[in-house]
């Protein structure tokens, strides 16, 4: 009776001892998975942006992005003869992915590019750092990346993919 009663306790408590949960309330909320997103990424100074070509096809490139707004809106700085720029012009879902240095986490946002040529926006996201990339200032153009969902695997804070399915905790926003 005894071993029934640890058993019974067992299976019904260390999913809240391990998880922080319980199996009703899903595996994380969407606000613990938005905060520990916003915890990494505000470490990285960089991001992974994937556009889709004319053809459909993933094209990918690294983005210096600024941080990331309490929506976790993200701004980056393109050249407006960059291929992403047409890729953007033709199909604005996009992907960002943040890769944590260690390989022991990520955070994919999904949503939608958009681009923004006003002045004052770039005025205000300019870095002098960037002077010898656009030597002719007309050429710099801001790219606002809308998410819509984002995904998380953070080993650090114990934040893993499904056992099953692998499938990493998403938050919608």
């Amino acid at each position: 009776m005894l071993k029934i009663l640890f058993l019974t306790f067992f299976l019904t408590v260390s999913p809240v001892l391990v998880l922080g949960q319980t199996e009703s309330e899903g595996p994380w909320s969407n606000d613990v998975v938005v905060e520990v997103a916003l915890e990494l990424i505000t470490a990285l100074p960089y991001a992974t942006l994937i556009t889709l070509d004319a053809s459909g096809h993933p094209q990918a490139r690294t983005m210096e992005a600024f941080q990331p707004d309490e929506d976790l809106v993200v701004w980056m700085a393109t050249n407006r003869n960059s291929a992403k720029v047409d890729e953007i012009r033709n199909d604005a879902r996009a992907t960002l992915h943040y890769q944590v240095p260690n390989g022991l986490g990520y955070v994919v946002l999904t949503g939608q590019s958009v681009l923004v040529d006003d002045e004052d926006a770039k005025a205000k996201w300019w870095r002098d750092s960037w002077e010898e990339f656009y030597p002719d200032r007309s050429l710099y153009l801001l790219i606002k990346f809308i998410p819509s969902h984002l995904e998380v695997v953070s080993y650090e804070h114990e934040m893993i993919g499904h056992e099953g399915t692998w499938q990493a905790p998403r938050a919608d926003l």
